[in-house]
Order: C-alpha cells, then structure tokens, then sequence
C-alpha cells in the first residue's frame, strides 16, 4: 500500500505532529514526497483520511477509535469533514454544534482522528467567523476551544496554524445612532412614542429564562485511588486494564491509553487521581467505569499522573480550593 497527500493539507500535518512517531518516520516539510514512498500489499492510498487510518493504525490505534462502532463513527465523521465548499462548512459546523449539546468529544469521550482532522479541516472556518456567530454556535466553538487547548502548541505551530480567541460571552449589541435634528419630537401633552413601545415591551415581557448552570470544578468527582492489578488490554497494544481500589465496594475496572507514555512496572501497586463521574465506556470489548487523572507536557512526548498527596487513602475526595463543600454531580 503507497499513500500519497498534499504537503500542504493542515489536518495531516496536525495529525502527524500529534503523533510523534509518526513525525519521526515522515518528515512534515515533504510529506508528499514521504508519503508517494510508503508500500503495502500493492495497494495505493490517497487523501487524508486514508492516509490517517493508516497512521493510526501504525502508530496510534486508539485515535481510530476503540470499539467497531466507534471506528464507523470516526470515518463517518472524517468524510464529513472533507467537504470543502462554504456552505459545507457551515452545515457541518451547525451538525457539529447540534450533536455536542450533550457531548465533548465527537466519538466517545475520548480525543479521535474524528476530532483531529475536523478541528483542522474547519479550522479557516472559524477563524472567520463573527463573535456573534461563534456564541450562536457555542457548542461548536466550546468543542473548538477544547482541542486547540488539547493538542500541544508545537503541534499546532508546525500544522501551520495559531490559537484562535474564544470568547463565548454575548457580543454588545451595536448601538444605533440617530442623526442630528431627525429625532421623533411629541406633540405638546403627548406621550413620546419611544416610550409607549417600550410600556408594550413590557407588558409582553415573558417570564425570565432560567439562568444557564454554572460550570465549575467540583462538578467533577475526583477521588484517590489506589492500583491494585494492571494487565496489557487482550485485544489493543495501546491500552492498559487496571484494577483499582477507589473506596468503594468492589475496585473499578478502567481502561488507559497509558503503554506508550508509562512502563507497566510503574502502573503497580500505586496511587493516582480518577475522575468518577463519566459515562462506563466500552473500550475494545473492556468496560471503563473511570479515567486516571494525567499530565501532559506542551510538546506532547511526555505523559505524567498527577499524584495525591502522601498519606491519602482510596476515596478520599480531591478537590478544588474554595469548591471542598460543593458535591459533585451524579
């Protein structure tokens, strides 16, 4: 199989800045070339998102998705993205923001090629959007924020690309001007009309929406929790299966894309950070009931747990100072 992309398409050199082995085997500045080299089976593979999977595959699995339904999803959403023309752009912004009313990532709750190429494909899109229209979409643009904040700023700045402001607070409405000497005067004794239009305002007022839930951090259940057991995933190199002792009846199976950051001998018998409120996820056949809390560092290469302090005990809350008294939700 041979694979062949412009070098100048942003949502691979994304990709392939994400991912750094992949950047290893295949030099960003000539990946058209690189690429026109590549050979598997006598088969030929052209555009990005074949030339994606195909990365993926080689170099990191999960971002294609963990399940068989998952990895449908990615390419439907992966041929989604490739449309070029401005109103596709605008259909699949407005698809985007209606399917994440509910959702942060694409796919699952995990970061995909689904959202790695879409963030890149529509990238231009936003970048010309007015504020008014990026608060109208304010899932798609809370989606957009979030994985330019998710991939490492080298990534971004060898893609091409530049964080974009986010500001989702409502624009100030334009003011109108009124020419000079053109103003509405009221006849002696009568009632200004601006007025009267603004008493018929409010008696039409309806009743206050209900203000919007603020988010805040203890929305998220962190606990201590303590790994018991960690095996190598049966059906997937890049996943860890642990056991692990949060407090509670019976320990929590979680599943972590963990084997090429961290050494199983250092997943053994330690403490680490969950985050307990998520949706159980299957993950290549193996149910997640938690995620273990990580660092990343800005390149990308390094991925580090974030530690509780020393004497802390599985269940013990971790909490945010100035949230300690709040609950978290269900």
């Amino acid at each position: 199989m041979s694979a062949s992309i412009s070098s100048n398409d942003p949502a691979l050199k994304l990709l392939l800045a994400f991912i750094p082995e992949a950047e290893q085997a295949l030099s960003i500045d000539s990946v058209a070339d690189r690429l026109s080299q590549l050979s598997l089976n006598g088969y030929r593979v052209e555009g990005t998102n074949a030339v994606a999977q195909l990365l993926a595959a080689t170099y990191n699995e999960a971002l294609a998705g963990t399940t068989d339904a998952d990895q449908a999803e990615v390419s439907q959403w992966m041929t989604m993205s490739a449309r070029n023309g401005p109103p596709e752009r605008q259909a699949f912004a407005q698809t985007i923001n209606d399917h994440l009313a509910d959702k942060t990532y694409l796919v699952s709750n995990y970061l995909t090629l689904a959202d790695l190429l879409a963030f890149g494909n529509i990238y231009a899109f936003m970048e010309s959007l007015s504020a008014q229209k990026r608060f109208n979409w304010s899932g798609f643009s809370r989606w957009f924020d979030l994985i330019q904040h998710t991939v490492p700023a080298g990534a971004l700045a060898k893609a091409g690309l530049k964080l974009i402001e986010i500001d989702l607070n409502a624009p100030a409405p334009a003011k109108k001007q009124v020419a000079a000497g053109k103003a509405d005067k009221p006849a002696s004794g009568a009632e200004p009309k601006a007025a009267k239009q603004d008493k018929k305002k409010e008696a039409k007022q309806p009743a206050a929406a209900k203000e919007e839930a603020k988010i805040i951090p203890s929305m998220i259940d962190l606990r201590v929790g303590h790994i018991l057991d960690v095996q190598k995933h049966p059906d997937a190199d890049s996943l860890y299966v642990e056991q692990i002792d949060a407090g509670e009846a019976e320990p929590r199976t979680v599943v972590s894309g963990l084997v090429r950051f961290i050494p199983i001998e250092q997943m053994q018998n330690r403490d680490v950070v969950l985050v307990c409120n998520l949706k159980p996820a299957a993950m290549r056949g193996v149910k997640s009931f938690a995620m273990v809390l990580c660092a990343t560092s800005p390149d990308g290469n390094t991925v580090e747990f974030v530690e509780p302090p020393k004497g802390s005990k599985p269940g013990d809350r971790v909490y945010f100072e100035g949230y300690e008294d709040n609950t978290p939700e269900e």
